[in-house]
């Protein structure tokens, strides 16, 4: 008689869910370093335009070429307000699909836990029934050894 876990069907399902879970994860990660990325992209980009400005200032700027680079300096860091905003909102997808893959971790657990408990208490059963069937035979030789 095999081992037979009435909660197999339960276990597969939870296993499903947690590496669906662990897809969302790594792929809201994967968002998140792209946007952690372009954040950096477009700080480097504002701080060359700050060093061509500086540069221009050595010599005589006209109030059009002024304007274009307050108003390129300003778009820029406008741009990297909005997307200091996205980094924080997309880190927050991630913890939040982190905990729910915690969750699911836990859950898949319990029902192993629960697995190796009934497969232990199979196997001493399984154990206990063997010795008996061994005494048993001890008997029977031991008793017919006697007659003799």
């Amino acid at each position: 008689m095999p081992f037979h876990f009435k909660l197999e069907s339960v276990l597969t399902v939870r296993k499903n869910l947690e590496e669906q879970l662990q897809f969302r994860l790594t792929r809201e990660q994967m968002m998140l370093n792209g946007h952690r990325t372009h954040l950096v992209d477009l700080e480097s980009r504002r701080q060359d335009i700050i060093a061509e400005f500086e540069e221009c200032k050595k010599k005589t700027l006209s109030g059009a070429r002024f304007g274009y680079f307050m108003d390129s300096i300003r778009i820029k860091e406008e741009q990297i307000r909005v997307q200091q905003n996205t980094v924080k909102s997309q880190e927050q997808v991630v913890d939040e699909a982190r905990k729910k893959l915690s969750g699911a971790m836990q859950q898949r657990k319990i029902v192993e836990v629960i697995r190796e408990k009934q497969m232990k208490d199979y196997l001493a059963v399984l154990r206990k029934k063997e010795e008996t069937e061994n005494d048993e035979q001890v008997v029977l030789r031991y008793g017919r050894a006697n007659k003799l």
